[in-house]
């Protein structure tokens, strides 16, 4: 692969990246609202959201297991089909059981596709070159998706307050149910572009059969499994994805129910399309950040701090402090996705990287499930102001999960510094 096709692979990487995360950027300003509109209660959607944690948990080992098997470019396809039928089914729906269908689905095509796409871009990019710096490609394509994500939530937004549709939450549609048709639309898209555009490497020895790929995924999740816990890197990042985990879904739940009382729906909108576009910015000054504090992991340090006294300030008076300490958290996630997928990436081989990706995802989604349960219960009981402050304090102390680990690659001086451990190998 020459310098130029390396470089094609990483705008096509960084592309279909912006065009996975665009569709679900429409849908954050109706997430929490379509659902509350039907007549939900907080501590429902926390339920239905649970639905979507537990099948994302459930199916992320297997399916991780599944691509590393089959192929990225399958497994990709099938997880857009997939969000576009849900999408569907939830723009539609009316009942708590259909809702959590929808959730369902939605929860089998993310874990699906919670790692492929990485892997493929990484696979092919150290085929080209086996100690090329990750971070440049990895912190644009995390730009790229927060920038999506920053879009669709304004566009989300700006659907909405078209208002041409009734409010009535018995209606078949509502207003908060047109982004997920569009959502719909764009992930036809998105999908058409991975058919396009992705391709496995080649593979040594013939293509296996259904009954090979079913024999091979119980193997391969158990390697990954087990290089999960084997390596002291991998343990402590995996620590780490559980606690972004609750995070995540601490701000999805809570952050519109906070806002949209202050500065509405679509004041909403704009605030996510800011949190978004500062995760994008994050994502591209991990770099620099890793290279200012000289490491990564010290970098980790840094922003998980940050992350977790930020959280505290969405408790400020007024709205425009929050919002402040809002945009500035997102900033923080965004510049944490690169460093962790640096250090992630150099304790894995390509056989098992998009199971250990699956690993890390599994971990996430089952912090964001209790997550989906205790924190409404949580508010229930005290208040948001407890559950950022509780939750955040919980954040500051994960920043010493990443005191000792590596330092990662320093491309622009050529430095390896990254630590000693060697890719384990089962």
């Amino acid at each position: 692969m020459t310098t130029a096709d390396l470089a094609t692979l990483r705008r096509r990487f960084v592309l279909l990246t912006f065009l996975r995360w665009f569709p679900t950027g429409l849908l954050v300003p109706a997430l929490v609202l379509l659902l509350l509109a039907r007549g939900l209660s907080l501590q429902t959607v926390g339920v239905v959201f649970l639905v979507y944690g537990l099948t994302t948990v459930v199916l992320e080992l297997p399916t991780g297991g599944l691509a590393d098997v089959v192929g990225r470019r399958p497994v990709l396809v099938a997880s857009g089909v997939l969000f576009v039928a849900s999408s569907v089914v939830v723009a539609f729906g009316q009942s708590v059981a259909v809702l959590a269908g929808g959730a369902t689905l939605a929860g089998i095509g993310r874990a699906l596709d919670s790692g492929p796409l990485e892997a493929w871009y990484v696979d092919a990019a150290r085929a080209a070159d086996a100690r090329c710096d990750l971070k440049p490609a990895l912190s644009r394509a995390h730009a790229a998706g927060a920038l999506g994500l920053g879009i669709g939530a304004l566009g989300g937004g700006g659907l909405i307050a078209l208002g041409m549709l009734p409010d009535a939450g018995s209606a078949l549609l509502l207003d908060l149910s047109v982004p997920y048709l569009v959502a719909a639309a764009m992930g036809v898209v998105g999908t058409g572009f991975v058919v396009a555009w992705v391709s496995d490497l080649a593979r040594i020895g013939p293509r296996p059969g259904l009954r090979e790929v079913l024999a091979d995924v119980p193997h391969t999740v158990v390697r990954g499994s087990a290089l999960v816990t084997r390596s002291r890197v991998l343990r402590r990042l995996s620590a780490r994805v559980a606690v972004a985990g609750v995070v995540l879904v601490t701000c999805e739940l809570l952050a519109p129910v906070q806002f949209e009382a202050s500065i509405g729906a679509s004041g909403y909108a704009v605030l996510a399309t800011l949190a978004f576009l500062g995760a994008a910015a994050g994502a591209r000054l991990a770099p620099a950040l890793a290279h200012l504090v000289r490491g990564t992991g010290r970098g980790l340090i840094v922003v998980t701090a940050v992350a977790g006294v930020l959280m505290a300030g969405l408790t400020l008076p007024g709205w425009l402090l929050p919002a402040t300490a809002y945009v500035l958290l997102y900033v923080a996630i965004g510049a944490d996705d690169p460093l962790v997928g640096e250090l992630l990436h150099e304790e894995t081989s390509a056989s098992e990287r998009s199971t250990v990706l699956s690993v890390q995802s599994l971990l996430g989604q089952g912090g964001g499930a209790a997550t989906n349960v205790g924190v409404p219960a949580l508010v229930a009981a005290t208040s948001f102001d407890v559950a950022w402050i509780g939750v955040g304090v919980v954040v500051i102390g994960a920043s010493l999960l990443a005191v000792g680990l590596p330092r990662g690659i320093l491309a622009d001086d050529g430095e390896q510094v990254s630590d000693p451990l060697p890719v384990i190998t089962p």
